[in-house]
């Protein structure tokens, strides 16, 4: 059954059960899924993207959790994260992927207990957000979580498939 109304929905308050390696593992197991090509148009080896991956600074990771909203509404706190996370692009590829698979880890970590997403609306959105990122001033550590068009286009899509559940008693 739903929650009533998104001002009761809880927050995601706790960010403390991911740490900067989980963002390098979760992108680590994009690069390694046959499944799901990990595209960077470069050509370089599967190795060279691994260094690549495990280069990124871990106090960059750190500054995505450390400055997470935490007092914002859920469904704007969904598309901030997408925003600093994807917006960012720490990865060489699949930074939709990472922020996706770990925002819904986080939900799960703040027992936030939700309608699964409609799976071709995500895919759209990851389009647009491509397009959107090409379009606006890069994503910084000190912009992180600002509210651009990237912003509105993730808010808009948690607005349109986040729906709030809670198991009937």
């Amino acid at each position: 059954m739903s929650v009533s109304t998104p001002s009761d929905w809880p927050q995601i308050t706790d960010v403390s059960s991911l740490d900067a390696e989980d963002f390098k593992l979760r992108n680590t197991k994009f690069l390694q899924d046959s499944d799901q090509p990990y595209e960077t148009g470069r050509g370089d080896t599967p190795e060279a993207l691994r260094e690549e991956i495990w280069r990124v600074r871990n106090g960059n990771l750190r500054t995505v959790l450390r400055e997470f909203p935490t007092h914002e509404p859920l469904r704007e706190q969904c598309a901030l994260w997408m925003h600093a996370v994807a917006g960012k692009h720490f990865f060489p590829d699949a930074n939709h992927r990472t922020a996706i698979a770990l925002l819904r880890r986080l939900l799960a970590e703040n027992n936030i207990e939700y309608e699964p997403w409609d799976i071709d609306r995500l895919r759209r959105a990851r389009v647009d957000s491509h397009h959107v990122r090409q379009e606006i001033a890069p994503v910084e550590l000190d912009t992180l979580y600002r509210r651009d068009p990237l912003y509105e286009l993730w808010l808009e899509f948690f607005i349109d498939e986040l729906v709030v559940v809670r198991e009937t008693d």
